[in-house]
């Protein structure tokens, strides 16, 4: 049995591996001091078992001490670029005591294969540095990592073994276990600045096509959970990729709740979101799996996603951008590879997209623009009409 705990870039190519994504975004006055909110999850609160089935048993009130302590015990040794507390409280009324971080965790990912006479299992956390102003009341900015764990073994994985995986992930001690990263990504990490003007993915919706592609690939995964993933991965993308200061898509209790508490007028206070200036949509209108051909060694697959995004101010509900957008991604299949996982194939694709899409958003001439938007006057003025909307927002 051979076991790997990696690191990955969030935009990485099917099948390869990279370090995480380093955020920089402009610097204003930096506060005193950040309070130390601990892990949450991401999402609604209420169906945290459906999204992370295997992290919320992880984390619960043990697991996240256990968290917790660790990240306290290894900034001691490997301090970050600011000032962290731990045990003071701060004040909503003063800006240079009003910031929280929480590590926030986005998605949790189980991947089997069956390659020849041995099983491939792959475990994914997503997570985030989450940065809220109090005073501002709203998100500054977050700092996404992700870690991958691939275990090759003889048989297929129990329910023991893959919540063994999350558990060494989440509470390990080793290089790329959760609190070493997180403490690792806060020695590079600045506090973002607050937006003068807000963005905001205010909507996702699941296209008849797509649910009919879940109903055959995933046909456990909840639509609901889903739509709230994909809002938080694509608001992650835009602020790492824009260095940007992202409304999130929904209030959440659980982090809200902890970020609260962190300040002495804490108890009173509800998390809530800021009206946003712009609001973004995303309607995913399908998945595409397309069989490019086979020889002696693998067979090669292309996986495409389709979303149609639109971007626009709800007071005059002026649109600034409505296309439709496509990404495809290359993934080889080894003759003895007798099961495939078409839908974490078909979710890496959508990463893909939105990694590109919030890269060429302020880059109208990438190379990427002409084969994944129309090839039009009107889908080109829109986006340069993007660029220019993202700018003012910084």
């Amino acid at each position: 049995m051979m076991q790997f705990l990696r690191r990955r870039h969030a935009a990485a190519v099917l099948g390869m591996f990279a370090a995480f994504i380093c955020l920089s975004p402009a610097r204003a006055a930096a506060p005193d001091v950040v309070y130390f909110a601990g892990i949450a999850f991401t999402g609604d609160a209420a169906a945290s078992e459906k999204a992370f089935p295997h992290l919320s048993r992880v984390l619960d009130t043990n697991g996240s001490s256990q968290v917790n302590a660790s990240i306290r015990d290894q900034l001691k040794t490997h301090p970050a670029a600011f000032s962290v507390s731990f045990d003071q409280l701060g004040s909503i009324k003063d800006a240079s005591h009003s910031v929280a971080l929480a590590l926030a965790v986005d998605r949790e990912t189980t991947s089997v294969e069956h390659i020849g006479d041995t099983y491939k299992v792959r475990l994914e956390i997503a997570a985030q540095l989450l940065f809220f102003d109090f005073k501002e009341k709203q998100v500054l900015g977050g700092f996404p990592l992700i870690l991958d764990y691939v275990d090759v073994r003889g048989a297929p994985p129990s329910e023991d073994d893959v919540l063994a995986g999350f558990r060494g992930m989440a509470l390990g001690t080793s290089a790329h276990a959760l609190p070493t990263e997180f403490v690792a990504m806060l020695a590079k990490a600045s506090v973002p600045s607050a937006a003068t003007r807000h963005l905001r993915v205010a909507s996702v919706t699941l296209a008849d096509k797509t649910r009919q592609y879940l109903s055959t690939t995933a046909p456990t995964i909840d639509a609901d959970v889903l739509r709230t993933q994909i809002a938080q991965e694509f608001g992650k993308y835009l602020a790492a990729n824009q260095k940007l200061a992202i409304l999130p898509y929904s209030s959440n209790k659980a982090i809200g709740g902890s970020m609260a508490a962190r300040f002495v007028e804490g108890e009173a206070y509800q998390l809530k979101i800021p009206e946003a200036d712009y609001e973004i949509s995303l309607d995913v209108a399908g998945f595409k799996k397309v069989d490019q051909g086979h020889n002696n060694v693998n067979s090669i697959f292309i996986y495409g996603s389709f979303v149609d995004a639109t971007i626009r101010e709800p007071l005059s509900n002026h649109v600034y951008f409505q296309q439709r957008i496509r990404q495809g991604a290359t993934k080889e299949v080894p003759v003895t590879q007798t099961s495939v996982d078409d839908w974490a194939a078909s979710y890496e694709s959508l990463l893909l997209l939105f990694n590109n899409f919030t890269q060429a958003a302020t880059n109208p001439a990438s190379p990427w623009v002409k084969s994944a938007l129309p090839d039009s006057p009107d889908a080109k003025a829109q986006l340069s009409s993007l660029a220019e909307l993202i700018k003012s927002c910084r």
